[in-house]
């Protein structure tokens, strides 16, 4: 368990960083399980005063994550919901908060920030218009082209003099193709989904979409770990 001196130096610390801010919390109990666990652990139900964006289900996070959490909606994501859509977020999908696991759910990774409670995985953003955005569908995804072959300098080419006839029974691979284009709605959520996430990297030590891999192709992964001098954002 953890020491008591623990507890009430985190839960001091974690008074200091909330001083000021409008979030509605309740304070849990210490969390500890092996290696897992916080000392100061809060519940997190909403963050924000006059656009409060409720968490549902609320978070099981750090203070220092709430923090960040109350400084991203107010300055990042609420202003980009009401530039881009005229409506504010009113509330976010919580899909994982504090989990005692290793890094993608894997035997043989390293110990995932949840494990800690202080990370947060958001798969959507609901607006005051009832408007929901999902990062599954909302994040745009556009089929590239494959690179052109490399050069081979020590390969001879000769001219094509003659005709080359083409092999009737040869598979026909098709061209690759570009996503359709998109439509208002889904491009609204798109340049909405790109911003707050290239924000959420001013503001966490950790943001990774569905860019960074598969297993975030339908959620915000955003956390506090301490790197140095290193944020990372993908």
């Amino acid at each position: 368990a953890w020491k008591d001196a623990k507890v009430i130096a985190a839960r001091d610390a974690c008074d200091k960083t909330l001083e000021g801010l409008t979030i509605d919390y309740e304070r849990l109990q210490p969390i500890r399980r092996g290696a897992c666990g916080a000392p100061a652990p809060i519940l997190v139900k909403s963050i924000g005063a006059d656009l409060p964006v409720a968490i549902e289900p609320p978070a099981t996070v750090r203070c220092a994550l709430a923090a960040a959490l109350d400084t991203w909606f107010n300055d990042q994501v609420q202003p980009a919901a009401l530039d881009t859509f005229g409506s504010p977020v009113v509330k976010i999908r919580n899909i994982s908060s504090y989990k005692c696991r290793n890094r993608y759910n894997a035997a043989n990774t390293k110990i995932s920030e949840h494990a800690f409670a202080n990370a947060l995985d958001i798969s959507a953003f609901e607006l005051a218009s009832r408007k929901k955005i999902t990062v599954l569908k909302g994040w745009p995804r556009i089929v590239q082209p494959p690179p052109p072959p490399e050069p081979n300098p020590d390969r001879e080419v000769t001219p094509a003099l003659t005709p080359v006839k083409s092999d009737p029974d040869a598979a026909f691979t098709p061209p690759p193709e570009a996503s359709p284009p998109l439509g208002p709605e889904l491009r609204d959520a798109s340049e909405f989904l790109r911003a707050i996430h290239a924000d959420g990297c001013k503001t966490f030590n950790t943001v990774l979409g569905p860019n960074a891999n598969a297993a975030h192709a339908n959620h915000f992964h955003v956390d506090m770990k301490i790197r140095r001098y290193v944020t990372i954002c993908e």
